[in-house]
């Protein structure tokens, strides 16, 4: 990608409710990050959103992980790689574990989306830019993102 990155290892525990009545155990959102990679202790919980503002709970295979793109690398692969929004929702009587390993691109070095993946059928969607200013995907639109698309 030619992205300098930082690692960030977080362990995270979601507290299973006191009732067995849902409780949101993380809001919904896309990661800022280059991509994350999460791995859990098979207590359900993740949840991701498809068309029609539906969600479904991610069923995750023993010693399997999940790997989620990040808003950067949305942007560098011209969309051809998608965000997903996900949240988790907690209900049961067990607390939920994960580690999530978050690649996060450093200050400094310009995203640039490769020749190779803009053409005609696949205009150029985002200018070139600098990872600092991109904190949410609405502000990598705000800030980055091209009316009309352009090509090389």
């Amino acid at each position: 990608m030619g992205v300098s990155d930082e690692t960030l290892v977080r362990l995270i525990k979601y507290m299973a409710p006191p009732t067995r009545d849902y409780e949101r155990g993380l809001h919904a959102h896309t990661d800022k990050s280059i991509s994350t990679i999460i791995f859990d202790n098979q207590v359900s919980g993740l949840e991701i959103e498809v068309k029609d503002s539906q969600w479904i709970k991610l069923s995750i295979y023993p010693s399997s992980f999940v790997f989620v793109v990040g808003d950067t690398l949305k942007a560098w692969s011209n969309e051809r790689l998608k965000v997903v929004n996900h949240r988790v929702i907690m209900n049961g009587y067990k607390n939920r574990l994960s580690i999530a390993t978050f690649a996060i691109p450093i200050e400094g070095p310009i995203i640039k989306t490769p020749k190779e993946l803009i053409d005609e059928q696949h205009p150029q969607l985002y200018k070139d830019f600098d990872s600092k200013h991109i904190d949410s995907s609405e502000r990598l639109h705000a800030f980055a993102s091209l009316s009309p698309p352009i090509s090389h």
